[in-house]
């Protein structure tokens, strides 16, 4: 019998009180896919937190080829073989995929070798073929910044290739991504699963559909259901708890919540007080009741403790409505604290990022004004 790739025993991961894993049990084969989905604080992102050393199980155990992970620093985890990609892409914008690739295939190589020495031979083969495989030779020397949202997230995922894992954990890549770029995504993923273990986490169920060979649910921080997506679409708990509503709030919606916040969190002067109030106010936008109030909250706080810059937030935003709202909301957080120099660079940062017209930025200043003065 083969060693579990990653063992997981009863692990719980709490947070003033709050469980965001609660006594949490999985495992999984070399070289499966394995789909993670479930409704928003599921405990999701948590799970991979713990995988990479980001969160430190409270209790349980985490293995990976039966090492184990729990007393690890991230760095000697990715060592171990343990490679992740974030929801949002994190390529080296002024770079090309072609440098791009060359660094992450040799991590002791600094950008000026990659600018200015000869790569060798064996190295640029390896490059030529992770671009082809993941769509990218038309593309592998024009600046990254030029690239598209997808063709960004296939950079990552070819970076991540390079440093060859044994396993990658892949956080919602095809969040904002035309139908063309799913499908690719999905190819891609399918392609890297001959060679790698892979684990998806995805709320976008079509796409599911396409890639899911074995599905584990989350719910609550547990792991509620495992089975084939067939099983987990028929299952009446899932359907009761997951497939049988409507998500409470979109991916976008969730984007520009947490646009939102960081203009909150710019200057890192709020008390706990002060951050209730305003994930209150904030999560009161979208949310229907007093519950989905609550999880919304614990989202936002997960996310404020990633420290995501909010420029790889805004290209999740598919529509200049959904600019226009993020900026709302942005500027009645602003507007209804006093706004120092740092929240001041921050919101010009946002501006930048979002890429409205002035008069629309005007507009949308003016109408917070008066609704707050």
């Amino acid at each position: 019998m083969s060693e579990k790739i990653l063992d997981i025993e009863n692990v719980t991961v709490s947070f003033d009180g709050f469980k965001a894993l609660n006594n949490l049990t999985f495992n999984m084969e070399p070289g499966e896919l394995r789909v993670i989905i479930g409704p928003n604080g599921a405990g999701k992102t948590t799970f991979l937190d713990v995988i990479t050393g980001k969160v430190r199980p409270t209790e349980g155990s985490a293995r990976f080829k039966g090492k184990d992970l729990t007393h690890l620093k991230e760095h000697e985890i990715a060592r171990l073989g343990i490679g992740r990609k974030f929801q949002t892409p994190r390529v080296y914008l002024n770079l090309t995929p072609r440098e791009n690739l060359e660094i992450s295939c040799n991590r002791t190589k600094t950008v000026f070798d990659t600018l200015f020495k000869k790569t060798p031979q064996p190295e640029r083969q390896t490059v030529s073929g992770l671009l082809e495989t993941i769509g990218l030779s038309a593309q592998a020397d024009v600046p990254a910044e030029l690239l598209s949202h997808g063709q960004k997230q296939w950079l990552e995922i070819g970076m991540l290739v390079a440093q060859s894992p044994d396993l990658l954990l892949v956080d919602e890549p095809v969040a904002g991504l035309t139908d063309e770029e799913t499908e690719h995504t999905g190819e891609l993923l399918m392609a890297l699963a001959e060679s790698h273990s892979i684990i998806v986490i995805e709320h976008d169920m079509e796409f599911v559909r396409q890639i899911a060979r074995q599905v584990t649910v989350l719910h609550e921080g547990s792991v509620l259901f495992e089975g084939s997506m067939n099983e987990v679409q028929t299952n009446p708990r899932v359907i009761e708890v997951y497939l049988g509503s409507e998500p409470s709030i979109s991916t976008e919606e969730m984007t520009m919540l947490r646009i939102a916040a960081s203009m909150a969190w710019s200057d890192g002067h709020f008390t706990n007080e002060q951050q209730d109030i305003i994930l209150g106010r904030l999560s009161q936008q979208f949310a229907k009741d007093g519950q989905e109030q609550s999880t919304l909250q614990e989202e936002l706080k997960d996310y404020l403790a990633k420290d995501i810059p909010v420029e790889d937030l805004v290209p999740l935003l598919k529509t200049p409505e959904e600019r226009e709202m993020a900026l709302k909301l942005s500027y009645e957080v602003l507007s209804s604290n006093q706004i120092n120099q740092q929240k001041g660079v921050a919101y010009q940062r946002l501006l930048q990022a979002l890429k409205l017209p002035p008069e629309v930025v005007q507009r949308v200043e003016q109408s917070v004004t008066g609704m707050v003065s």
